[in-house]
């Protein structure tokens, strides 16, 4: 029984270029590591770490995240209360329909 060099040669061409895409990969996800998780941006995370501190902060995942680029100190703050608020009287509302309603008036 003779072995085919040819095809062992294609063979392991295939797996070379394959091996060589999974790693270019692998680079490129390393070069850009970073993760998003419901809005929240963590760079320089990988997948488990990402959750492993969004689990430490709050389990839930109730995050409010604000992009404050190019805004002043003023707005940004302005801006990050009245996310908050949101937040915050979704969580009332979400227990106590009726104090929500209370609140409203």
């Amino acid at each position: 029984m003779e072995i085919n060099w040819e095809a062992v040669g294609i063979v392991f061409f295939l797996i070379l270029i394959l091996g060589m895409g999974w790693l270019a990969n692998d680079l490129y996800r390393g070069y850009s590591n970073h993760r998003d998780l419901d809005g929240l941006y963590l760079k320089n995370y990988n997948q488990t770490r990402v959750n492993e501190v969004t689990k430490e902060y709050d389990k839930y995942g109730d995050w409010v995240a604000v992009n404050v680029r190019g805004m002043t100190f003023k707005e940004a703050f302005e801006t990050c209360s009245h996310e908050v608020g949101h937040e915050i009287f979704a969580e009332i509302c979400e227990d106590n329909i009726t104090k929500c309603l209370e609140i409203e008036e």
